[in-house]
């Protein structure tokens, strides 16, 4: 008698213990300056979720190309990642459709050499830029909105060669968000870089999580997470402790604003949502009320 209760003990603790047991939620990697904010943003959102999970990098770091595949996979083992919105990608995974970046990764300030800091201070239009070359990464959806806008773009294999390239004039100027420039010049300080202080590029973009095809259920459990840090206030709070310096650096409002189209994004077709998921840079952010 002791036997079998001393058995369906063990069998009733292993079984808790499976309950209870958080599911982990793999993420890559990525050479990103804002990964900090967008796995807090990650981790917001499941906590906020009100089922257990806990998060785990995959490593090594990976571009964004083969971590879409590797999420894509049957075997993948990859659950979610952020990026730029796509309609390919919205076909490929499972977008959670509130822009995490609040739309400011279609704000643009261009990296440019030290020596041509000046490079684009005439820069006027669209069609003066023209004139210059941008770098970027050969897979990123930036490639596709600058051709489609008439801008010249050198495409490169990787991401750290883009600097070096840059550095040795093999193009002009290397447009990134406002969360991305400085940090990436102060990580390449032998290079002799620095953040154009003269023009912003802005297009139509955000910044979503995507999920794997096979974990919808993850999906909804992350959107209804991030709705209720929305709500609550906590969801601002992150999003102005991390961006709100470089805002604040960046002066958008100061700089020759150059409207670009986005044919990979149309807001009018993406579902409703509450404008405050939207960043307006001529306004000034208001922090959220505190606990």
């Amino acid at each position: 008698m002791r036997t079998l209760a001393r058995w369906i003990f063990l069998a009733l603790t292993a079984c808790s213990a499976t309950v209870l047991a958080a599911e982990a939620v793999l993420f890559p990697d990525y050479p990103d300056p804002n990964k900090a904010f967008f796995r807090a943003a990650l981790q917001l959102a499941l906590d906020k979720s009100g089922h257990d999970y806990t998060l785990s990098a995959v490593v090594p770091e990976m571009l964004q190309g083969r971590s879409i595949a590797r999420a894509m996979g049957s075997g993948g083992d990859l659950d979610v990642l952020w990026t730029m919105t796509t309609p390919e990608r919205e076909s490929l995974l499972i977008p959670v459709r509130l822009p995490v970046d609040k739309g400011l990764l279609g704000w643009r300030i261009a990296i440019v050499r030290q020596g041509a800091a000046n490079l684009l201070a005439k820069v006027e239009t669209v069609q003066n830029l023209r004139f210059f070359t941008a770098g970027q990464e050969h897979d990123w959806p930036d490639v596709g909105i600058l051709q489609a806008n008439g801008l010249p773009v050198m495409l490169v294999g990787q991401y750290e060669s883009l600097f070096k390239m840059l550095a040795t004039a093999r193009f002009d100027y290397f447009p990134r968000g406002v969360g991305e420039a400085w940090s990436e010049v102060d990580q390449h300080p032998k290079l002799g870089l620095t953040v154009d202080s003269h023009i912003v590029l802005h297009y139509p973009a955000a910044e979503y999580f995507f999920v794997t095809p096979g974990k919808p259920y993850l999906a909804e459990h992350i959107r209804q997470g991030l709705l209720r840090a929305q709500a609550d206030g906590s969801f601002d709070r992150l999003f102005l402790s991390h961006f709100e310096p470089l805002l604040r650096r960046a002066r958008l409002a100061e700089r020759r604003v150059l409207e670009l189209q986005n044919p990979l994004f149309d807001p009018a077709k993406q579902p409703a949502i509450d404008p405050a998921w939207w960043y307006q840079p001529l306004a000034s952010p208001a922090k959220p009320a505190a606990k």
